[in-house]
């Protein structure tokens, strides 16, 4: 089983959460692309607020820190407004996948919450 620090807390977890499923309503509105989109959404939104940015400026980032001027400060706040969006427990050791632009984020959350 995987371990980890919790985002959040940065206390050791010892274990890992079951992940969500597609049906939770934290994690949207359920299997297929409404789901996907309406998740990718709140992702981008918790980004343009954390990063200060515009929308249309997270969409087109590949790089959150490089494009979009975040330090590591903003990330780990970045990784704790995720969690709280999206109900989703995430490690720290994931803050670069989760920095990587939005469908790198999307998809390593996706991968942790098992979507």
């Amino acid at each position: 089983m995987d371990t980890g620090t919790h985002a959040s807390t940065g206390t050791d977890t010892g274990t890992r959460s079951a992940p969500r499923t597609s049906a939770d309503p934290q994690s949207g509105t359920g299997p297929g692309e409404a789901g996907r989109a309406e998740r990718r959404t709140r992702i981008r939104d918790v980004a343009a607020a954390v990063f200060s940015a515009d929308p249309a400026a997270v969409e087109a980032a590949t790089d959150f820190e490089h494009d979009l001027d975040a330090d590591s400060l903003l990330a780990v706040e970045f990784v704790v407004e995720l969690e709280k969006a999206l109900g989703v427990p995430l490690e720290v050791e994931q803050i670069p996948r989760l920095m990587s632009g939005l469908d790198r984020a999307y998809d390593e959350i996706a991968r942790t919450a098992g979507w």
